[in-house]
């Protein structure tokens, strides 16, 4: 038998490094994953965030496929398309976020300076308030009811699609029964940052006028098992 030419399969030190630590970041991010529902037993939700779209005000019918913006503190802003998932355990604890969608920013004289794509990379933290939906909402997002329906604050990690790394806050605020402070403290629409800018001055929704409005949803068991 012919020796073989062992040079072929040679690889740099520096290429094997790069391919080790690209095959542990592979393995450890599902293990990551299936580790936190471990954890958390078989008590686990699966939560999923819009910006929504108003395709009417009466009745009131909502649909995925909406946009939001937030201004900086020179009045340039961002806006922003998106939806995704993420995992609730017993304790409230949030984890394996999901998803993405589309971003724009301007300056401060509505010039567009840049547009892309973002994708979740983590779940910073989720806080859920009480709230009920507006009776007669029809909702295409959800399963057909509005028992679904749920408001709350989500802080999620994203990344951009020109390298930059920063963070959304997606804060729904549902007109219904909650705590006293809720209409106080409970803001309708998103907040984000862009590497060193912060836009942090969410634009209201306007009655009767589309964007700037979010909803979360519990997903029934089969898209939650399904996440797992």
């Amino acid at each position: 038998m012919n020796n073989p030419d062992t040079r072929s399969r040679f690889t740099p030190r520096g290429a094997r490094r790069a391919l080790v630590a690209l095959l542990l970041g592979i393995a450890v991010g599902p293990l990551a994953r299936l580790t936190a529902i471990a954890d958390e037993g078989d008590d686990v939700t699966t939560m999923r965030w819009d910006l929504i779209h108003v395709a009417s005000f009466s009745p009131l019918t909502i649909d995925a496929g909406g946009q939001a913006s937030a201004k900086a503190n020179n009045g340039s802003w961002i806006t922003l398309t998106g939806a995704g998932t993420f995992l609730v355990g017993s304790g409230g604890r949030a984890f394996v976020g999901r998803g993405g969608g589309t971003w724009q920013t301007f300056d401060v004289h509505t010039n567009l300076t840049a547009s892309g794509t973002y994708k979740v990379t983590g779940v910073v933290s989720w806080a859920g308030v009480e709230g009920s939906p507006v009776p007669g909402t029809i909702d295409h997002i959800g399963n057909g009811t509005l028992a679904d329906n749920r408001a709350g604050l989500l802080v999620l990690r994203i990344h951009y699609s020109d390298g930059n790394q920063g963070s959304m806050v997606v804060s729904c605020h549902l007109p219904g029964v909650g705590p006293p402070e809720t209409p106080e403290t409970v803001f309708e629409g998103v907040t984000a940052t862009k590497a060193f800018v912060a836009y942090w001055n969410r634009l209201a929704p306007v009655p009767a006028v589309d964007g700037n409005r979010t909803l979360f949803h519990v997903l029934p068991h089969s898209e939650d098992d399904d996440q797992r």
